[in-house]
């Protein structure tokens, strides 16, 4: 037989009631719980503000990334300088061109594979909260319409008047008022070229071009300028067609001369350096660094006739496996002596071998094959299908074509001399550096230390997934990109305040990504308690509260009375 029983049950000065069943089996008694029936009304008579008895939440809201990328955007002045250089006569109605690009670059921090749907992304964060703008506001139209404020077709002029030059100097100049150079120290800058995939068909800036995927594919041609001391991106630059040339650095300089930027050390890539660009940089009052490219007759003289010794004098750095020796030689160079420097990489030898060695034993396979191929081919045709195999292998390849039914019709034989003159030049290279005052050591590490522009690159590509472009106008390509820029902005601003917090530059890359992955996952909801309405901010860990403390942020996720309401 089953009998049920009420059991009062007390603790913080209040009576709680519980419904129980009892039973026997097996010959003992059994008590198992049904239900809870709340307050007892005879023990807990009177008002009481300490316990309410009803909790009632509405939806979450992605809150702590976005919150703090939010914070991290306003230290740069992204509204700020968008909506006073760029904002003037938009729309009240909807967020502003500031508000919307910064929630743009947040998104491509946080999530870039919902970028093409940025308007139901919004909603579901804080960012219409942040911003003070209804989540309906957030349209497609609207975030179209932002870009179109900072590039767009003017025709008056039959030109597209591009205004990122001037937000990315205030922006840049902002940066470095607020964190300045150690005294006593100059600038350091690198500046290097990529391509970025295109996705459109029409736009007059994508060119066809090369890329590492071999990828037969239309691409923009961005330039960039990367600080050393915080890795802070000062500008971007977007040409038309295909520009890898030293044509790239007079707009540089322009640009560097009208920024007022304190002169420093520019490091650039190989082959973007000639004697005009090193005086002109002379003439602006900068330093340069760059490598001289290979294919240059006086740089291979001066490749094949330099001697090294590779003695403690000269060691330079360890490698994984070798090392890499650097010395100071006078050399002829643009028709007049020069001081370069001269290094060699024992690991990069073995590669450049190895490499070399790969692509001429493919050479010589896809050449059997089309001659076979090719057997009733006429000789221009097979010329013309020659030349597309050799490439930048040709001086390393003696190639004849047969006449007549000859078999077999490509005749072909490595030229063992030029193998081995370019043996001899393997894992050397020839630096020019204007500052006098830098050792050859000194000169190597500053330029193998111009990697940071590199990983810039792979984080727009990578993290911040720039490519493929999906925009098929000009001017909103332009925007596109300046939008990207300003996201790599935020995630190298999040960087340098860490190590500022604390955390050691070996750890600080890995440290950033948990950081934001763990913050991604706060929610912040509105809980009703009664009559009362508070905020709650779910899933903050310890590492997130360490890392808030570390960026000076205890507050950005603070609890409390709701102050707004949650939009809809």
């Amino acid at each position: 037989m089953t009998h049920m029983a009420v059991k009062h049950n007390r603790g913080s000065g209040r009576c709680y009631l519980s419904q129980w069943r009892t039973y026997r089996r097996d010959g003992k008694v059994v008590s198992e719980y049904v239900r809870y029936l709340g307050l007892c009304p005879e023990h807990n008579a009177g008002p009481s503000t300490s316990v309410l008895d009803r909790t009632v939440h509405g939806s979450s809201y992605r809150a702590g990334a976005v919150r703090l990328l939010w914070s991290l955007a306003d230290d740069l002045q992204f509204r700020a300088s968008i909506d006073r250089i760029c904002g003037r006569d938009s729309d009240p109605s909807e967020p502003s061109p500031g508000q919307t690009l910064t929630a743009w670059a947040i998104n491509r921090v946080l999530d870039p594979a919902s970028a093409t749907r940025l308007e139901l992304w919004t909603p579901t964060t804080d960012l219409p909260l942040l911003a003070g703008v209804s989540a309906d506001a957030w349209a497609k139209d609207t975030f179209l319409r932002a870009l179109d404020r900072i590039c767009y077709d003017d025709p008056a002029l039959a030109q597209v008047v591009d205004h990122t030059a001037e937000l990315e100097e205030t922006l840049s100049a902002g940066w470095r008022e607020r964190h300045p150079l150690l005294k006593g120290t100059k600038e350091v800058m690198a500046y290097d070229l990529t391509n970025v995939l295109f996705f459109g068909v029409t736009c007059p800036i994508a060119t066809p071009g090369r890329n590492p995927d071999h990828q037969n594919r239309l691409q923009v041609n961005v330039g960039a300028v990367v600080s050393r001391h915080d890795r802070m991106l000062w500008r971007h630059f977007v040409y038309r067609g295909n520009r890898h040339g030293v044509g790239t650095m007079r707009n540089l300089l322009v640009e560097l001369q009208r920024a007022q930027v304190a002169p420093g050390l520019l490091i650039v890539d190989r082959g973007l350096v000639g004697r005009e660009i090193v005086e002109e940089v002379r003439a602006v009052g900068w330093q340069l660094l760059g490598g001289l490219s290979r294919s240059s007759k006086e740089v291979r003289e001066i490749l094949d006739t330099a001697k090294l010794r590779e003695n403690p004098s000269t060691f330079v750095q360890k490698t994984r496996t070798g090392a890499i020796y650097a010395a100071k030689v006078r050399a002829r160079l643009w028709k007049s002596e020069q001081e370069v420097v001269l290094y060699t990489n024992a690991e990069h030898a073995m590669d450049d071998r190895v490499e070399r060695d790969r692509a001429l034993s493919m050479i010589g396979k896809v050449l059997d094959t089309l001659s076979e191929k090719g057997k009733d081919w006429s000789e221009g045709k097979l010329h013309e299908a020659i030349e597309g195999v050799l490439g930048e292998s040709a001086e390393f390849v003696n190639v004849r074509v047969r006449r007549g039914g000859a078999t077999p019709r490509v005749a072909w034989s490595f030229r063992d001399r030029a193998v081995k003159a370019a043996a001899r030049r393997d894992g050397k290279y020839v630096l020019l550096c204007t500052d006098p005052g830098l050792s050859a050591a000194e000169v190597v590490e500053q330029y193998l230390g111009k990697d940071f522009v590199e990983k810039a690159f792979r984080t727009f590509k990578s993290g911040i997934e720039v490519e493929p472009v999906r925009h098929r106008r000009e001017r909103r390509v332009r925007a596109y990109l300046f939008v990207c820029g300003l996201a790599y902005r935020l995630e190298m601003a999040l960087r340098w305040k860490l190590l500022e917090g604390g955390v050691k530059p070996e750890d600080v890359a890995e440290y950033q990504e948990r950081l934001l992955e763990e913050l991604g996952r706060v929610e912040r909801t509105e809980v009703r308690l009664g009559a009362q309405a508070r905020t709650w901010y779910l899933n903050v860990t310890d590492r997130v509260r360490e890392g808030l403390r570390r960026l000076k942020q205890t507050g950005l996720l603070q609890e409390g009375p709701v102050a707004t309401a949650v939009p809809a």
